[in-house]
């Protein structure tokens, strides 16, 4: 069997449609291609090409071999990019797919820091709500959350929701904070209904007793998760959202979370991408980028400042009995 010098020609000249094109791109003569392309032939017993002074077509053995030989340079592209990437910079064009909410809210206010940390990626990001294909798209890998349907992907847990309650300062100055899953009856709020459905969505607490489902009241429904947090930031009421999505609004001061001993843990959040021998280090770029993003987005970690809180006070009240006495 000829080395792979001698499959990279035939590749190229079936996407060059001829020999003399193929020998410019890969900088040999024409004679040289037809050659190598005669030894092909011989080694593997079978004939690649009808030829003739006009036209030059692969036939049927050399269709199947094509198709083989292009998976197999793209798997040794891949290899060898893949065992370069912890010393070479990741570059070239990434397709990424993610729903419309996880797009605008989570991964385009953070995509300056991608950027500064690949520049030599090009991302091309795509927002699609509905279910597809990543390898007839052509995609490198997508964003996707809950529970996944059978399928040949891979997926990485790369993070998962963190249901808050959170309203804008605004509305909490005129309204005051509700305590209490009851207090929320008197209170306006927003919610998201599934677009497909029509449904609302039905938000979840932790209690002491447990997971509590409600079906809220609410007084304006919204059939997308961006613009239901853009209409808490416009002081239309309290919404319940996943943390991740909220997180800009929350780290700008654009919305507060409330209740904070209710939030409960929701769905995975996913990053799928077709079964590869070797990840190009463009898709392991973003994999770790987006698995550092969710985690430090994903826990709100409420409870902790709480806890750590408390634990100062405590501190100072057991302080405060001796320094009275010394005093």
């Amino acid at each position: 069997m000829e080395d792979f010098s001698a499959i990279s020609v035939f590749v190229r000249v079936v996407e060059a449609k001829s020999f003399s094109a193929a020998a410019t791109h890969l900088e040999m003569t024409p004679s040289g291609v037809s050659r190598a392309i005669s030894r092909l032939e011989e080694s593997l017993g079978a004939r690649l090409f009808f030829r003739s002074t006009r036209s030059l077509r692969l036939t049927d053995d050399g269709g199947a071999f094509y198709a083989r030989c292009k998976e197999i340079l793209a798997d040794l592209s891949e290899a060898t990019e893949a065992l370069g990437y912890a010393r070479t910079k990741p570059a070239g064009k990434l397709r990424v797919a993610a729903s419309s909410a996880v797009g605008r809210a989570a991964l385009i206010p953070n995509l300056a820091e991608f950027e500064a940390r690949f520049p030599d990626i090009r991302l091309e990001l795509t927002m699609c709500d509905f279910p597809f294909d990543l390898n007839e798209e052509g995609f490198d890998c997508a964003i996707r959350m809950g529970e996944l349907a059978d399928s040949s992907l891979i997926a990485r847990k790369i993070g998962h929701f963190s249901n808050v309650l959170c309203a804008s300062p605004a509305y909490l100055a005129r309204h005051g904070k509700p305590v209490a899953i009851d207090d929320l009856k008197s209170h306006r709020t927003v919610n998201f209904v599934h677009p497909s459905t029509g449904k609302p969505y039905q938000w979840q607490f932790d209690s002491p007793s447990g997971r509590v489902a409600v079906d809220v009241d609410a007084h304006m429904l919204i059939n997308d998760g961006e613009s239901v947090i853009q209409a808490a930031i416009a002081g239309l009421g309290i919404i319940q959202a996943p943390h991740c999505l909220a997180a800009c609004a929350l780290s700008k001061g654009l919305l507060e979370i409330i209740m904070t001993d209710t939030i409960s843990t929701g769905s995975n959040l996913w990053i799928v991408y077709p079964q590869k021998r070797h990840l190009s280090a463009r898709v392991q770029a973003f994999i770790e980028w987006t698995s550092e993003l969710f985690q430090r987005t994903s826990d709100p970690q409420c409870r902790l400042v709480e806890q750590q809180q408390a634990e100062l006070e405590a501190v100072r009240k057991r302080k405060m009995p001796a320094i009275a006495a010394v005093a």
